[in-house]
């Protein structure tokens, strides 16, 4: 599979420390081989979209590895749409995917 990116959530990896941003990348690029791992779930935008979105963390909450990725799959591609880390800012997760579809 192919894996592309929304300009949002190129500029939400580079906003990232280089250490996570490393793990993130990693772990989007193996999207490509695997795009439902364990750590993926649905997600409902409030239009009713269904959508995935990918649970990266550390066993340690308190490490800088806590984000969602949230993704769609159409085809052969992998469509990144979002890089949010979990924060308090997170609740806003759906809101802000829907509006970049």
């Amino acid at each position: 599979m192919k894996i592309s990116w929304e300009p949002e959530a190129i500029q939400e990896l580079d906003e990232a420390d280089s250490t996570v941003k490393k793990e993130i990348k990693q772990n989007i690029e193996k999207l490509e081989e695997k795009p439902l791992p364990h750590n993926s779930y649905v997600i409902h935008l409030p239009d009713g979209t269904e959508i995935q979105c990918l649970k990266l963390q550390e066993e340690d909450r308190n490490s800088e590895l806590n984000h969602r990725i949230t993704y769609d799959i159409d085809g052969k591609e992998v469509r990144i749409y979002g890089v949010f880390p979990r924060n308090p800012g997170y609740q806003n997760i759906k809101q802000e995917t829907q509006d970049r579809l």
